[in-house]
């Protein structure tokens, strides 16, 4: 497993990177064959210790954040959410094959009408959308604030950000998605039409499948 362990807002700590890697391993010992990409971000936001784990097993994301007042115990959680998504899909996991297939790119933005921009910070509001996101990760941010017309009005591009959508199938990506527990929508490329397809959770416990 290759780990990748940073700190936000809080000074770096040999004691955590070893606490949480160590345990982060044992995990999926467990229930993962084959190679896994982790990142591990501890942050500290006023008295919240928030820890994030995001892994990468061949095509497919997993993703466990968690906030407490103690940073071992936001550890304990998140990696508590972690176990339950590598459970679950245990032998799903064990079988899936990347697919073959060329990725297309897609944009992602956060755009305000011009009244509300100047009532405060409105990029902030939406930083945890793009730290958040699911794969494909972020492969270009273009952080140009511009202004735009449209038939209701005008209205303040935020934030641009360029991403990977990665080559599956609509099984695959509706086994992304529900790996991805906070998430409602998935973007990807389908690995049999070359279209970028959108995957998304319905208030009826059913996916929807949107096809560009």
């Amino acid at each position: 497993m290759n780990a990748n362990v940073s700190f936000r807002n809080m000074d770096s700590s040999a004691s955590l990177r070893n606490y949480a890697t160590a345990k982060l391993e044992r995990i999926c010992d467990k229930y993962v064959q084959g190679k896994i990409d982790a990142s591990v971000v501890m942050t500290v936001e006023k008295f919240w210790h928030i820890a994030d784990f995001t892994l990468q097993i061949k095509n497919l994301t997993v993703k466990g954040a968690e906030r407490s007042e103690d940073m071992y115990s936001s550890i304990d959680l998140a990696l508590d959410k972690i176990e339950k998504q590598l459970r679950r899909h245990k032998d799903r996991l064990r079988d899936h094959k990347p697919t073959n297939g060329q990725a297309k790119m897609f944009k992602m933005a956060v755009v305000s009408p011009l009244a509300a921009e100047a009532a405060g910070d409105i990029d902030s509001e939406f930083a945890e959308d793009y730290e958040l996101y699911p794969e494909p990760s972020a492969a270009e941010e273009v952080p140009v604030v511009e202004t735009v017309n449209t038939p209701s009005g005008r209205v303040s591009v935020l934030r641009n950000k360029l991403y990977e959508a990665k080559p599956m199938s609509i099984d695959e990506a509706v086994l992304q998605l529900d790996l991805l527990e906070d998430r409602q929508f998935f973007v990807f490329t389908n690995a049999e039409t070359q279209a970028i397809n959108v995957v998304y959770k319905r208030d009826d416990k059913n996916v929807g499948v949107i096809e560009t």
